[in-house]
């Protein structure tokens, strides 16, 4: 009698090459994207003709504006007012790089790029799910080329947002609720604007179980967790449960009519000349503020529409685009941040993946897009102008 076949089961390392695989367009975008920023960040010093830092501390030229801010909480606490602008997870992230090698200042920064990683890992996932293969491959690398994709690698709390809103998005899609709230709560105490995460979740939980509600629908109340224990901390400390909200009066940021901030921009444009620092940063601005517009209006109308069952994708593009319309930064940069927000809008670069399924338009918009990231990354090191 002949004995049976046995197949020997598969090894760890067999399972691990195709998730590699799978996530390699992720992993090559980042990658790409590191490459850029470290190469601008070395060849700075000549552009710029400034005395160069040993290497080891290339990383020096970026702890700067919000960075130093960061830096300081995660040491010393929230030791002024005006800091409480800032939400804590991304400190208490920084905190923790303490304790490896490098610190806050080494570490940190790294930490902050590994976190850029799993976002684009997510985002690849979400775009595969809802779409297919090469449309989120396009994608990963669109964000990666955005104009202010060197927030992802620099020490600024991007990076965290979108891997914490994202994972929410993602969660939700695929019925883990708890995951999905989990989530969401981190978003909000990684940025303010997280808490509107409980529109598009709230939403597609509807569609989910319009018919069927159980227990998972209290996975929502933890969105705004997040923010809610950021308040109890600020009514501990500060006695204003709101200071998070009236520390944003010292950083100049001030709420007006829809569409006012981008009038404002484009009559500082006819202020001045054109080809100087501030009215290029001013035209870049207006410049992204309209394609994000246009992608935006895509997504609900012609060829590129998100289908019936993706509207909380739509809930989610909007929820955090509103803001960006009212949202206006002091009299001199009416759309600071504007360019840095848009970043973390995923459901753009969704649709741009699928209007890059044409060659010509994914090479104009990938070489474009990069050129201004290299431009900005040495603007930002300029120390002159921030950029976004």
């Amino acid at each position: 009698m002949t004995a049976p076949v046995l197949t020997p089961p598969a090894t760890r390392r067999t399972t691990r090459v195709p998730t590699l695989r799978r996530h390699l367009p992720a992993l090559v975008a980042w990658g790409v994207g590191a490459v850029v920023y470290l190469m601008s960040t070395a060849y700075h010093y000549r552009v710029l003709g400034v005395e160069p830092r040993p290497a080891k501390m290339i990383f020096e030229d970026w702890l700067i504006w919000d960075t130093g801010h960061y830096l300081d909480i995660a040491e010393r606490g929230y030791d002024t007012f005006e800091r409480h602008a800032f939400l804590p997870l991304y400190p208490l992230l920084l905190h923790g790089t303490d304790y490896l090698p490098g610190g806050q200042r080494i570490a940190g920064p790294i930490v902050t790029m590994l976190v850029a990683l799993a976002a684009l890992v997510l985002i690849q996932r979400l775009t595969e799910h809802e779409f297919d293969g090469p449309t989120a491959r396009r994608a990963v690398f669109y964000v990666v080329a955005f104009p202010t994709a060197l927030f992802l690698y620099a020490p600024y709390n991007e990076g965290l947002f979108i891997l914490c809103a994202t994972a929410a998005l993602y969660a939700a899609r695929r019925g883990n609720w708890w995951v999905a709230g989990l989530m969401g709560g981190l978003a909000g105490g990684v940025r303010l604007f997280g808490l509107l995460l409980l529109l598009p979740l709230a939403y597609e939980y509807y569609r989910q179980h319009r018919r069927s509600l159980d227990w998972s629908a209290l996975a929502l109340l933890l969105v705004p967790a997040g923010l809610v224990a950021y308040s109890v901390y600020c009514w501990v400390t500060t006695g204003d449960a709101l200071a998070f909200a009236h520390a944003q009066g010292h950083w100049h940021r001030a709420y007006n009519i829809p569409g006012v901030p981008q009038l404002h921009a484009l009559q500082l444009i006819g202020e001045q000349p054109l080809l100087s620092e501030r009215g290029l940063l001013y035209v870049q601005q207006l410049a992204l503020f309209a394609l994000a517009l246009t992608v935006l209006i895509l997504s609900v109308a012609g060829p590129y529409r998100f289908r019936a069952d993706q509207r909380y994708l739509v809930i989610y593009a909007v929820a955090l685009f509103i803001p960006l319309l009212v949202t206006e930064v002091g009299p001199e940069d009416p759309l600071g941040s504007l360019p840095r927000f848009l970043l973390e809008i995923v459901p753009i670069f969704m649709i741009l993946g699928r209007i890059g399924a044409r060659d010509l338009l994914d090479r104009a918009l990938l070489l474009t897009l990069m050129a201004l990231n290299v431009i900005n990354i040495l603007t930002f090191l300029n120390k002159t102008t921030f950029v976004a």
